[in-house]
C-alpha cells in the first residue's frame, strides 16, 4: 500500500472513529437528559400528588372536627337550654305551689280554730246553762 492509500484509510478510519464516538456521546447524553428529565417529572408527580392528598385529607379532617365542634356546641347550648327551661318550671310550680299550700294551711287553720272557738262556746254556754238552771 502506498503511502496515500495508508493516509485515506487512516483519515477514513478516523473520521469513522470520530463519528461513532461523536453518536455515543449524543446517545449517552440525550438517554441521560432522558432519564433525568423522566427521574424530575416522576418525583414531581409523585411529590404534587403526595401533596394534593395530603391536603384533601387535612381539608377532610378540618371539616369533620368542625363539624363535630359544631354539632357539640349545639348540644351543649340545647342541653343548657332544656336544663334552664327545666330550672325555671320547677321554680315557678314551686312558687305556685308555696301560696297554693299555704292557702290551704291558712284554711284549714281558721277552719280548725273556728270548730275549736264554736266548740268553747258551745260548751261554755251549755255549762253556763246547766250551772244557771241547777243554781235556780
Amino acid at each position: 500500500m502506498c503511502a496515500f492509500c495508508w493516509f485515506l484509510l487512516h483519515m477514513y478510519c478516523t473520521v469513522l472513529y470520530c463519528t461513532v464516538l461523536y453518536c455515543t456521546v449524543l446517545y449517552c447524553t440525550v438517554l441521560y437528559c432522558t432519564i433525568l428529565y423522566c427521574t424530575v417529572l416522576y418525583y414531581t408527580v409523585l411529590y404534587c400528588s403526595v401533596l394534593y392528598c395530603t391536603v384533601r385529607y387535612c381539608t377532610v379532617l378540618y371539616c369533620t372536627v368542625l363539624y363535630c365542634t359544631v354539632l357539640y356546641y349545639t348540644v351543649l347550648y340545647c342541653s343548657v337550654l332544656y336544663c334552664t327551661v327545666l330550672y325555671c318550671t320547677v321554680l315557678y310550680c314551686t312558687v305556685l305551689y308555696c301560696p297554693v299550700l299555704y292557702c290551704i294551711v291558712l284554711y284549714c287553720t281558721v277552719q280548725y280554730s273556728t270548730v275549736l272557738y264554736c266548740t268553747v262556746l258551745y260548751c261554755t254556754v251549755l255549762c253556763c246553762t246547766v250551772l244557771y238552771c241547777t243554781v235556780r
